[in-house]
């Protein structure tokens, strides 16, 4: 399953190229087909024929700031102007409390109709029999074509029915943001190697004028962004061995992790352990580090901050081996069973992944858009950060690491057991070693117990 995961995902990249190089610089508008044309889901709860009147859906966006609410809020607005009947009522989470809030809305029954489901929940989700299963909807969807096809079969390998219950509506792959003028004017080469980015790190840091070479997440989030540098750097193909293995505790993974959080307050700053998305962002985008790991989301937060020329950013370098190890991330939307009005959201749903909302959205978030219509926006074909993506997918060198985000204890053992290791680990009171090989552990014992239930 791994390998296939890693061709699906290469496959679309190998698309996106395709379609970055088309003719054409616009965007055409996705027009709603009537409800009345959906199926009815004979699991439950069951669709509706026709859209009821004056309907209230209630959506939750999982990762909400004043650099998403905003669009959201427009594309909402957009969407009541052409359905009336619809009113779509806006809640934004935080993503560092969004889990918890969805966890707590789960075992109360009190989820809403519609919303934000991260790639690392959805097998949890689905295994909790919250999702709506959205074939019966998708499959008959007129434009379903026009949807990335590769990230939509990526998504069913994520569950054991192999159905569909989330549909992405944005991918994105984790880069290097670095200082360009910095790097420029200390005569220093950008990150695109490993040496240079440790170079980097070390030469583009006065710790007197509290300027650092890089800023290290530490906090919320951080072992996502570590599985992806580390991986990157080892070139390490796949996260488990023939054997059911967990290979994060690799000796080149060690390697790693050892120089990495030996930048820890040398090269970067003290409060780095505790620095989640928005304090790590800050620290780059108010000159305190000249470099970054993040993803393509961070974009219009360097952008305005910085302004055009002064930074850049680069793929993950490659291994030693010559491989380019990368993670792609899919985030998107799902409908949950409590709904009762899944038609509508349907509606809704279609709506968000339109050409015309695709160009809008990620144009404002600094992201990819799945909708291929989309793909061919003067948007996508003028930035740097994409372009250099789809060239590295394209690569018949790059391999996509089969993170097993599947897991249903995945996010919960990311959460709740390695993000806190990983602050003794850059505190000085847990070895790389001892870090690594309770992570290897705790990813054995998942996979074991998922594969017993599949077997069930």
């Amino acid at each position: 399953m791994f390998r296939k995961m890693s061709s699906v995902l290469t496959l679309s990249a190998l698309s996106v190229t395709v379609l970055l190089s088309a003719c054409g610089t616009g965007t055409s508008s996705s027009t709603s087909s009537p409800a009345s044309s959906q199926p009815e889901d004979t699991t439950k709860p069951a669709v509706t024929a026709k859209p009821a009147e004056n309907v209230k859906l209630v959506f939750w966006d999982e990762n909400a700031g004043p650099d998403r609410t905003p669009y959201l809020q427009e594309i909402i607005t957009r969407f009541q102007t052409k359905n009336p009947n619809i009113t779509v009522e806006y809640v934004g989470i935080p993503f560092s409390s969004a889990k918890q809030k969805y966890d707590v809305a789960i075992a109360s029954n009190d989820t809403p109709d519609i919303g934000g489901v991260t790639g690392i929940w959805i097998s949890d989700f689905a295994a909790k029999g919250t999702l709506l299963a959205l074939d019966p909807f998708f499959d008959k969807w007129s434009e379903k074509d026009k949807i990335t096809k590769s990230l939509v079969d990526y998504n069913r390998t994520l569950v054991p029915d192999k159905k569909l219950y989330q549909i992405p509506s944005t991918m994105y792959l984790d880069v290097f943001w670095y200082r360009s003028d910095l790097i420029k004017n200390a005569g220093l080469k950008p990150p695109t190697t490993w040496n240079d980015f440790f170079t980097d790190a070390e030469k583009l840091t006065d710790a007197s004028k509290n300027q650092f070479g890089y800023t290290i997440r530490g906090g919320s989030g951080s072992i996502n962004q570590l599985t992806t540098v580390m991986y990157a750097y080892s070139g390490v193909e796949h996260y488990f061995n023939d054997k059911g293995k967990a290979t994060v505790n690799d000796p080149k993974n060690v390697e790693f992790l050892k120089k990495y959080v030996g930048m820890y307050k040398k090269f970067t700053p003290t409060s780095d352990i505790t620095n989640a998305y928005k304090e790590m962002v800050a620290t780059f985008d108010t000159g305190t580090a000249a470099m970054v790991q993040h993803n393509f989301g961070s974009y219009n937060n360097h952008l305005q901050s910085l302004g055009e020329g002064k930074f850049a950013s680069t793929i993950l370098p490659k291994s030693d081996n010559g491989k380019t190890i990368v993670a792609p991330t899919a985030n998107g939307y799902g409908i949950f069973k409590n709904s009762k009005h899944p038609a509508e959201a349907w509606e809704f749903f279609k709506f968000i992944l339109s050409s015309e909302s695709q160009a809008y959205w990620n144009e404002k978030i600094g992201q990819m858009p799945i909708n291929v219509d989309a793909l061919q926006s003067d948007y996508v074909k003028k930035s740097q950060h994409i372009q250099g993506g789809a060239n590295v997918m394209a690569d018949k060198n790059t391999v996509v690491l089969d993170v097993p985000t599947y897991l249903p204890d995945y996010s919960s053992i990311l959460a709740q057991t390695l993000e806190p290791n990983f602050q003794k680990v850059m505190s000085g009171t847990m070895t790389a070693e001892a870090f690594l090989d309770g992570w290897a552990n705790a990813m054995e014992k998942a996979k074991v117990e998922y594969d017993k239930g599949i077997k069930k």
